[in-house]
């Protein structure tokens, strides 16, 4: 298994001391980024305050959310992933900010010689699994303990490799325009998107917010899934 991506993403109220947040962002952010994007979002609440980037990641920060997210990650980066959510979880609620409710992302993949058959074999009836289909994208969410959303979403992917067209004048054809004929196959792939969020519980339980006890489940069952059974659902068919 490859891991693409972590991410997390916390959700809360328009409040006013954004300055004393980006600071202290700064500051425990000081040895992976060099460099900020800030923005004057005035009207538009969910435009972004603050961006940073580097190879290995990058941050948003907007009126109203917060998103970090590790790239081309391995499960041995997992334990200082969970860490990291709750060190920023602590800046934003220590400045006095109610999280209302927040998500825990992974996208990984997995190389498979036959990654449609693999995903059909136990998920859809045999009705649709004729020589015609080329693609599927299943998406499924449900309920966990009365307390979380979890959703999956699964697709399969080839990998080609298609060779570079250019124009009469030498310019480049982007591949939007690009016909496939003459591309090599090599190999395939079976995509996972992970989501465990709290919305369910902000749903449904009055003046819910998420809790540094609630943070700490929702990244066990993260883990735990991740580490177990993340493609339990094209293993046995379950979720």
């Amino acid at each position: 298994m490859t891991v693409n991506c972590f991410s997390i993403t916390f959700w809360f109220n328009i409040f006013e001391k954004h300055n004393e947040v980006l600071n202290l962002f700064q500051k425990f952010f000081q040895d992976e980024y060099s460099n900020y994007q800030i923005y004057n979002s005035k009207d538009n609440v969910l435009a972004p305050l603050i961006e940073a980037s580097s190879p290995k990641s990058n941050m948003s920060f907007s009126k109203i959310n917060f998103s970090y997210t590790v790239h081309n990650a391995l499960m041995e980066d997992l334990e200082d992933f969970k860490t990291k959510v709750l060190n920023l979880y602590d800046i934003l609620t220590g400045s006095g900010v109610e999280v209302l409710h927040s998500a825990v992302f992974a996208n990984v993949e997995f190389n498979s010689k036959e990654a449609l058959k693999t995903i059909t074999k136990k998920t859809i009836s045999s009705k649709f699994c004729n020589d015609d289909l080329i693609d599927i994208t299943l998406k499924l969410g449900k309920k966990y303990e009365d307390l979380f959303y979890k959703i999956i979403s699964i697709l399969n992917k080839k990998q080609l490799k298609i060779p570079q067209k250019f124009d009469p004048n030498g310019n480049l054809i982007p591949l939007p325009l690009t016909s496939w004929y003459g591309a090599k196959e090599d190999g395939e792939i079976i995509e996972i998107s992970y989501e465990i969020n709290d919305k369910y519980s902000f749903d449904f339980t009055k003046n819910y917010h998420t809790t540094e006890f609630y943070l700490n489940k929702m990244l066990y069952v993260f883990a735990n899934d991740l580490e177990s059974d993340i493609d339990l659902v094209i293993k046995k068919g379950e979720f």
